[in-house]
């Protein structure tokens, strides 16, 4: 079956490079492995020192990439999900005498808890992040989130749209009655059933994503940071939002992390001393989850060789 990883954590602290770095490793070890970014602030080409597609593209031996395109996603979440009302009820409300609008008006906003409460681009990023967490075609799917706030939005949402799908199923199968009454009315062709269809199919998926992200034999939810105090109580923050909302959280990677400090330089000394608390703090407030340390790299790290430096850090 396939294993999904999913790194978060704050902006800054090196999830991509996590990322990137787990999922060549995975790659070069035999696995089919696609690597995800959500993140709007696109950096997994940089990663890689090579173009990545808005679509899977298998860019070294055995190792997809894709970058989320958020306007291709928005188009393709809006045909999916905002067009659905109107053609599940469009055809009642003209043989009522009710325009679009009223349409929308009558079911009391419904949708505007997918499209507007979390921020329509990450509703369609997260469109987009199921479609991959359902997929079978790979090994492993390792995936780079976006910075705390919006990852813990965007696993709010499976319940919001579950949610919202089901009110919609609901009034619909209320007003089933009247559908059927105006069929013969209306005529041409009927394009409720392909779009009830497609509903009840995304309704599904949510609830199939849903139980992935909660089961820890496929998911592991990977938390980066960096040995500074703020980063520390952020992370502390957003394993605990993690585990309330039932996400598995194994590993807290550490990331630039000072090796080999010159003791004739007060500074590098006075800097360590800084990371060497804040690292105890993170053993303390993480007891209970293995902790990574991945060195601070003397060079950007970027390419190949560097990566494989830090997969070894990552994976073991």
């Amino acid at each position: 079956m396939t294993k999904y990883i999913l790194y978060g954590g704050k902006g800054g602290v090196g999830k991509t490079t996590c990322a990137a770095a787990t999922a060549y490793k995975l790659s070069r070890e035999g696995y089919d492995t696609l690597v995800v970014s959500t993140d709007p602030a696109h950096s997994l080409s940089d990663s890689f020192d090579t173009d990545v597609s808005s679509e899977p593209e298998e860019i070294y031996d055995g190792l997809w990439a894709v970058e989320v395109d958020p306007e291709a996603a928005m188009d393709e979440y809006r045909d999916t999900v905002e067009s659905v009302p109107e053609k599940l009820f469009g055809g009642v409300g003209a043989g009522l005498g009710l325009d679009a609008d009223e349409i929308g008006e009558g079911m009391g906003g419904l949708f505007d808890d997918a499209m507007d409460a979390p921020g329509s681009d990450e509703a369609a990023a997260m469109y987009k992040f199921m479609e991959y967490m359902d997929s079978d075609r790979w090994d492993y799917i390792v995936f780079d989130t976006a910075p705390t706030g919006h990852t813990l939005r965007l696993l709010q949402l499976p319940e919001v749209m579950d949610s919202m799908i089901g009110r919609l199923v609901r009034i619909r199968s209320q007003i089933q009655g009247v559908v059927d009454s105006f069929k013969g009315l209306l005529g041409g062709e009927d394009d409720e059933e392909p779009a009830y269809d497609k509903l009840e199919s995304l309704k599904e998926r949510i609830e199939r994503v849903r139980a992935k992200l909660m089961d820890p034999d496929y998911t592991d939810f990977r938390v980066v940071t960096i040995p500074e105090s703020m980063a520390v109580l952020e992370t502390q923050r957003l394993v605990e939002r993690l585990s309330r909302f039932g996400i598995p959280v194994r590993t807290v990677v550490i990331n630039k992390v000072m090796e080999d400090v010159n003791e004739d330089c007060e500074f590098c000394q006075d800097r360590w001393e800084v990371q060497r608390k804040n690292i105890e703090d993170a053993e303390e407030k993480f007891a209970d989850l293995e902790i990574v340390r991945v060195p601070l790299m003397r060079e950007e790290v970027q390419g190949i060789e560097t990566l494989e430096r830090v997969g070894e850090k990552v994976e073991g």
